[in-house]
């Protein structure tokens, strides 16, 4: 069996290895014959130029033999032998007429053919040397595939046993879905590789299931709170609102307060769910992330009175990316730092570029965050003990949110933070040259 493999093995690498050298062949001589054209086409160009007679469309020449022939072979190798020390017994073969210009060409052409041969000679003894390689390097290059081969069919003389199948069947079956830490265990050397995918896929599974527990289970969390505030007042309402003006008032607040937040924790998820489905559609264009720096701020100091907002923003600093997703990404950056710095600090807004990275940064006189949370500040529905209790309040999904945006740009995230002194957060993404074309809007 195997020496039939082996034969048909060599027989292949053969045909294909002679197969490549006929055409190597052919394509030495192919370049041999260009040489020779070119080199004789340029000569005749050049002695043309010299005697002041340019070979245009209408310029009549040719290229033809004297009246002199060699009588025998003998007699023409005798010649080349002369020729070939130094002699010149060939002078006057082969004239090039241009106009009125006559040329002898014949030492050139001989010297000329006489390189070509010596080149040609010596890459046709290297095609031949290869001829004897050809079959050898194809059969190894064939190697992979006899082995694959070879261990199919190993595979398929001695059959399965099939017990095997029963044992797979009987090891599934006994699988408990709902055990986190169940594995499958066959128990045979020939399935070994089936029982580690099969067990790889599990603990993905129930990875994947343990975090969308976790996410529907803070979602709940997250929404319980609203629903009840609101469910608190409307029952307020109904029994002394109708008639009490300051309940009527407090309670249309508190309801549009607790509504506006439900809304904004919904739109949140939904902007998550979208992403995890692949279905969240970014409008990739070259932008300018120093100008997107600049709109946060004036928004940010329109709205917020109660901060000292400070700009270093020089541009343009151009990044491709979806300009309201990086806006986005910038604002829950800010608004971190709002809600989490007391009334009169300062809140810091640059974009730069470093190397080739496009930065956009915001830093605070904040509260800080603690070195045990910040590892997990970028996890849905996180919010640090300090945030928890924080009057800012905050669904926990802003940061995570950003995450997304900036990781689907190909950027990360930079922090520095320090308990009681504040915060630094800066987006990087990759910048582009300016070479690589005008922004939209610009000249």
């Amino acid at each position: 069996m195997n020496e039939g493999r082996r034969t048909r093995t060599t027989s292949i690498a053969r045909r294909i290895g002679w197969s490549l050298q006929w055409k190597k062949l052919w394509r030495i001589l192919f370049q041999t014959l260009v040489l020779f054209a070119v080199a004789v086409a340029a000569w005749c160009f050049a002695t043309a130029q010299a005697a002041g007679v340019s070979l245009t469309a209408g310029t009549e020449w040719y290229i033809q033999p004297a009246d002199r022939a060699f009588a025998d072979l003998h007699t023409f190798a005798h010649s080349v032998i002369r020729q070939l020390q130094g002699e010149d017994v060939l002078t006057g073969i082969v004239v090039f007429q241009v106009g009125k210009t006559t040329a002898d060409m014949s030492v050139f052409l001989f010297w000329l053919s006489f390189c070509l041969v010596c080149l040609t000679g010596a890459r046709l003894l290297l095609w031949t040397l290869g001829c004897f390689r050809a079959t050898a390097r194809i059969r190894r290059y064939l190697k992979p595939i006899d082995d694959i081969a070879q261990v199919t069919e190993s595979i398929s003389s001695h059959g399965f046993d099939e017990s095997k199948f029963h044992s797979l069947e009987d090891a599934i079956d006994h699988l408990n879905g709902a055990s986190p830490d169940e594995q499958l265990h066959i128990g045979d050397d020939d399935l070994a590789g089936l029982e580690t995918a099969v067990n790889n896929l599990i603990v993905r599974m129930h990875a994947g299931y343990r975090r969308q527990v976790r996410f529907v289970d803070d979602a709940s969390h997250e929404l319980r709170t609203p629903i009840a505030v609101i469910q608190g007042y409307a029952d307020m309402l109904a029994r002394w609102g109708k008639t009490d003006e300051k309940v009527l008032n407090e309670s249309i607040r508190a309801i549009q307060t607790e509504t506006e937040h439900m809304k904004t924790l919904v739109e949140q998820l939904l902007f998550l769910a979208r992403g995890d489905a692949g279905r969240q559609e970014l409008k990739m264009k070259p932008m300018d992330l120093a100008a997107t720096v600049r709109e946060v701020f004036e928004e940010s100091r329109m709205i917020d009175r109660e901060h000292i907002y400070v700009l270093d923003a020089p541009g343009p600093l151009t990044v491709l990316g979806d300009e309201a997703l990086v806006k986005q990404a910038v604002r829950v950056l800010v608004d971190n730092a709002r809600k989490y710095s007391p009334a009169g600090t300062r809140i810091t807004l640059r974009s730069y570029r470093d190397g080739s990275r496009a930065c956009a940064q915001v830093q605070d006189n904040g509260t800080g965050i603690a070195p045990q949370d910040a590892p997990h500040i970028f996890d849905r529905f996180y919010r640090a003990d300090a945030a928890r209790n924080s009057a800012a309040g905050g669904s926990g999904l802003g940061l995570a949110i950003a995450r997304w945006i900036v990781s689907r740009h190909g950027g990360s995230f930079s922090l520095r933070s320090y308990e009681g002194v504040g915060s630094r957060m800066t987006i990087l993404l990759p910048a582009q040259d300016a070479a690589e074309g005008p922004l939209p809007g610009q000249s």
